[in-house]
Order: structure tokens, then sequence, then C-alpha cells
């Protein structure tokens, strides 16, 4: 009400923007929508020009004559159909989508143009048509409250087409580019394994088949998701990880080929002096994913280097499967994961072995993990206490009681059998209990 009293125009004016079937003034305002799509449907021809120079000043990706030709097709349909609508008082969960509109979807996903000018089309089209219902309305001679009521009829009318059709074409768009990935995919993860078994002429035209070079360096990498759901699809997850590494790595983009849902194989191109892929870099970015898992090769050069470092990637991978340690990162290049993964061929055997090199050091105890961790230590740094402690961050004298209590506890000589225990020791250290009594 206003400060007289008096109602206002804008308090007869219902919330909801289009009428409501059976209410009072639908009747009315069906009528009067029918008129006004009576006189859109004598300019068709304007309205459709209108409509066309609209859409095409404001995209800029219909410099083809062919997507050109489906657009116009496309948008002659759509106001085909809204004027039909319109006349005949059809509700918008009756409509059928023009096939044109759906096939101009689909040539858009083919030609790799970006989903946003779809939207945008329908976008600068629908603000156009709007603008030509508003002049249409304006030349009616209804009562002012009649003309704005049917004014925001139509534009919820409108609004509610336009959601419902972009919903439709975007689907369609969406498949298509589904359905083009998933035959890209296919055609790529063949030619790669082509090149992996050394296929006669597989190299032939592999970038132009999967988008990357074979002619620089490469890290090749197994990638998964631990404990996954295996109902779930993480083939997606996984690609999104796989580029996140390569700009973190500052890698070329990566070659993916998914191996299942669950598991994928990839190749970061590092161009002609990359370099192995920056360690902190890829830990950063694994840390964002704490069930992702990642195996790394070798860096290698060209075709061979290709197929070194994939293989290399899956020792690591079998190592990484093997080992309980909750690691999210195993490198070929680590300490003593090259010679543990060829020892995995029988688990049994090597568990006896370690038994039988290490004693009762062999044991699952946080005692004697800690003796079995200072003691490696304290070879790998020449026998030296005082470097030992230094890595450690411990007393050179707590390095010096542990190294002997784990001499005394193995009950042999260090100098006895020197090689063996220090790759017993690595191996404990990267398999954990899965090697132990």
């Amino acid at each position: 009400m206003s400060q007289d009293g008096r109602s206002t125009m804008s308090e007869h004016i219902p919330r909801r923007r289009t009428v409501v079937p059976g209410s009072p003034e639908a009747v009315e305002i069906m009528r009067l929508t029918a008129v006004v799509a009576e006189r859109l449907q004598a300019r068709h021809d304007e309205i459709n020009a209108s409509m066309n120079e609209a859409i095409e000043h404001s995209i800029a990706d219909l410099d083809d004559p062919e997507l050109r030709d489906m657009l116009h097709a496309s948008v002659e349909g759509n106001i085909a159909t809204i004027l039909h609508m319109l006349r005949n008082d059809i509700p918008v969960d009756h409509a059928r989508p023009a096939t044109a509109a759906t096939e101009y979807a689909v040539r858009l996903a083919r030609r790799k143009v970006p989903a946003t000018s779809l939207r945008r089309a329908y976008h600068f089209g629908s603000d156009d048509l709007l603008a030509q219902i508003f002049e249409e309305v304006r030349e009616i001679d209804v009562d002012p409250n009649a003309r704005l009521r049917l004014l925001h009829h139509l534009a919820g009318w409108l609004h509610s087409y336009v959601d419902w059709i972009s919903r439709i074409v975007l689907d369609a768009y969406e498949d298509e580019r589904r359905q083009i990935e998933e035959r890209s995919a296919s055609i790529a993860a063949s030619v790669v394994r082509g090149v992996l078994d050394d296929v006669p002429g597989a190299h032939q035209g592999f970038a132009e088949r999967t988008g990357y070079r074979l002619e620089q360096q490469h890290v090749a990498a197994v990638m998964w998701i631990a404990q996954a759901n295996l109902g779930v699809d993480h083939t997606e997850r996984l690609r999104s990880l796989a580029g996140e590494l390569s700009r973190a790595t500052k890698s070329a983009t990566p070659l993916f080929t998914a191996v299942d849902r669950n598991t994928a194989w990839v190749w970061f191109g590092r161009g002609s002096h990359g370099g192995e892929l920056d360690r902190t870099s890829v830990q950063s970015v694994l840390a964002d994913d704490p069930e992702a898992g990642i195996a790394l090769g070798r860096l290698g050069r060209d075709i061979t280097g290709f197929r070194t470092s994939h293989r290399q990637a899956e020792a690591a991978r079998d190592v990484a499967s093997v080992a309980r340690t909750g690691h999210q990162l195993t490198a070929h290049g680590d300490r003593a994961v090259a010679v543990v993964a060829m020892l995995l061929t029988d688990i049994d055997a090597l568990g006896v072995w370690v038994a039988d090199v290490l004693g009762p050091l062999a044991s699952a105890t946080e005692q004697a993990e800690r003796m079995r961790g200072t003691l490696l230590e304290f070879l790998a740094n020449g026998g030296s206490y005082q470097a030992t402690a230094e890595r450690l961050l411990l007393h050179r004298n707590t390095v010096k009681y542990r190294v002997e209590r784990a001499i005394a506890l193995r009950g042999r000589p260090l100098d006895s059998d020197r090689l063996d225990l220090e790759l017993a020791l690595e191996v404990v250290r990267l398999l954990g209990d899965v090697v132990l009594p």
C-alpha cells in the first residue's frame, strides 16, 4: 500500500513470473500471449536475421561457414518451436527440441569449440528475442497492469524455455565430447602399447595420434588410487592429478593412458633438458590427495627411454604394491628400489633369506626397527658414528649403543657378509612387515 492507502501497480503483480494455469487472469494472458506470438510470426524472417546477427557479433568461434550454417538452422528451429508453443499454449515441459539445435551442439563438440560458445549463443539469442517480444507487447492496446503482467509472463516463459533447451543441447555436447575422448583414448592406448611392445611402425604418426612427442626426454609413471572402491571409475581423478603434477613439475602436457578404473600409465615430457621430476613438487601435489600413489621411472630419452622409463615405473609400482609403508611416492631411482623389485618374484623365499641374514634383527618390534634403521644409516655413512648421529639427529653415544646392540643381537660381525646385510636391511626398509617373520 502507498502512504495514502491506495494500492500501487506492483502490488497487483504476483511474485511468480509466469501465469498459473487455471488462475483468474490465465485466460486473458494466454489470449494476449497468442496475439504476441502471431505478430512475431508475421516478422519471422526479420527476427531470425536479428537473432543470428546478435549471436554472430558476440561469438568468435563462427569463422567456419559450415558451423555458421548450422547455427542459422538451430536458430530457425528454436524460433519456430518457441512461436508454435506460445501460439498454442504448450507448456515448456511438453517441448521437443529441434533436431538442428542438438546437431549444432554435437558439431561444436566435434570441432572442439568450447561449450561456453554454446551457452553464449543461447544467452545473446534469448536477449535479442526478448527485446523483440517487448516491442510487440508495447504495441498492444491493453490496460497497463495487464501489459506489465504479460511482459513478466513472457519473460518468465522464455527463461524457462532457454533453461530447458540449454540443458538438452549441453547434454548432447557433453555426450559427444565423452564419446570423442573415449575413442581418442582407445586409439592412443593402442598406439602406446604398440610402441611399448616394439611393434614395427607403431611409432609412426605417434604425435599426431596421441598429442605427445617421442623425440624428447621422458619420465614415466604408474598412478593409482589406494584402497579404491572397484565400482567407482577414478580415471578422471587420476587424469586431473596427472595434469597438476605436470604443471607443478613444469612438464609438457602428459600422455595419459587408463589401464583400468583405478590405475593409469603416464609419461611426463621433459623436453630436451628438463631433467628428473622435482621430488618436492611431486610430494606437494600428492599431499592434496592422500589416497593417490605414484611410482616413477628414471629419466629416459626418445623412444628407448620411453619404454625403459615405463618398465622402471612398473617395477617401482611392484615394490609399492608389496610394501606397507604408506608412502605415496616410490621412485625407481630411490635407494635399493631397483634391486628389491627384482627380488619380488618369490616373497616367501625373500622373507626366509632376510631372516637368515638378519637373525633376531628380523623382528617385527619397534626396538628391532630402531636398531635396523640406525645400523643401515651407519653402514651407508661408511661406519661413522658421528655422521650417522648427525643424519639421524641423535647423540653419538646413542648411535654407538644401537649399532653394538644390533651386532650383538644378530650374532655376526659386520664384515662377514656386509653386502647381504645392507641389502637385507634395505629390503625390510622398503617392504616392512611383509618380509618379517
